[in-house]
């Protein structure tokens, strides 16, 4: 989506939710729900916390399970194939779909498949009553040249003890302190929690429409400029010139990824939120001036054919972690962590890699 559309539907979509919050805040303001009783002694006596959905203890067991899966790639080379089907059937949503892309190209190429090592992990575990199971956690990953990188994971459960991991992120910048209860329990937030200044459902559409048109956006002055940002609208609009001059026409578009969107409560009042993005990269030839589309070289490794003679195009998987302030706060939200990369390439008309 883009342009006028796109503002449309998302300024439908704020509205409602400032609607919806109203309500619900003069309740908590006004008319409260009736509580229990008092006993005899006067005393109201709190009833004992229900079992979260996930304890830390099986979010601890799970994960140590799943993070092991990379030790034994690195180390089992003759059984890699069975290794790495073991490391797909424990991923899903965004993160499947960039490791699958990963092991297709090292494939094709030749190329080692990535292998990673990782440190002590931090829980995030929401204190959840029903719903999806899923947490998430901050955890150091090494690669194989030594290189270690704090991440964030988050994690989800299918069926009864069936954990995958759901979507990961680089962090770039330091994480804002999570808000947790006495035994050490997150928060987690509804898609629509009026606390916040940008929803969990809102986030994606709003960082695509930041990515697409920058300043000219809707969402202008609700997301800080940066690499993530603003620096694709000004790249997209450099792009397109650069390849009308090849008689190429270029056009490049983002979109709220069809995965689960996780977000928990910050200290300060405001939010965590992890979600995906689909990028979608298009290039035609518009002219004989133009005989062919050249695959982008990061490409390659997923394509059938180094060039295409009509059209070229590139499909992306970007997974984020944002931090978005409070209601009451004159703060933008930002990008803090982001991994991403090249999960499809389509050529149209699909042809055969040349002799």
């Amino acid at each position: 989506m883009r342009g006028h559309g796109r503002r449309g539907l998302l300024a439908l979509a704020l509205a409602v939710a400032a609607l919806a919050a109203g309500p619900a805040a003069c309740t908590a303001a006004g008319d409260a729900a009736p509580g229990p009783s008092p006993t005899a002694g006067g005393a109201t006596p709190s009833p004992a916390p229900a079992r979260p959905l996930v304890t830390m203890a099986e979010a601890g067991r799970a994960l140590k399970e799943i993070l092991s899966a990379d030790g034994v790639l690195g180390a089992a080379a003759p059984r890699l194939p069975a290794d790495q089907n073991n490391l797909l059937r424990q991923s899903r949503d965004g993160h499947l779909a960039l490791a699958q892309a990963a092991f297709e190209s090292a494939e094709n190429t030749g190329e080692a498949p990535p292998r990673h090592t990782w440190g002590e992990p931090r829980l995030l575990v929401p204190r959840l009553e029903g719903g999806a199971a899923w947490f998430a956690a901050v955890v150091d990953r090494r690669d194989a040249s030594g290189g270690t990188h704090p991440v964030i994971l988050t994690l989800s459960r299918q069926g009864e003890d069936d954990w995958q991991i759901s979507s990961l992120s680089r962090l770039e910048e330091e994480l804002p302190q999570i808000a947790l209860d006495a035994d050490g329990y997150a928060t987690a937030l509804g898609d629509d929690d009026p606390a916040v200044q940008i929803s969990p459902r809102l986030m994606a559409p709003l960082h695509a429409t930041t990515a697409e048109e920058g300043a000219a956006g809707f969402a202008a002055g609700l997301i800080a400029d940066g690499p993530h940002t603003s620096a694709h609208a000004s790249e997209i609009v450099t792009e397109r010139l650069k390849e009308k001059k090849k008689c190429v026409g270029y056009d490049s578009i983002f979109a709220a990824a069809n995965y689960p969107v996780r977000a928990l409560r910050t200290a300060d009042g405001g939010a965590l939120i992890a979600y995906s993005l689909i990028r979608t990269t298009t290039r035609v030839v518009k002219d004989r001036c133009a005989p062919f589309v050249r695959v982008p070289e990061e490409a390659l490794g997923l394509a059938s054919a180094p060039y295409a003679l009509a059209e070229l195009r590139v499909v992306e998987t970007h997974q984020y972690v944002s931090t978005v302030p409070a209601k009451d706060s004159s703060r933008t939200a930002r990008i803090v962590g982001y991994t991403g990369g090249i999960t499809r390439v389509i050529i149209t008309p699909d042809l055969e890699a040349p002799s």
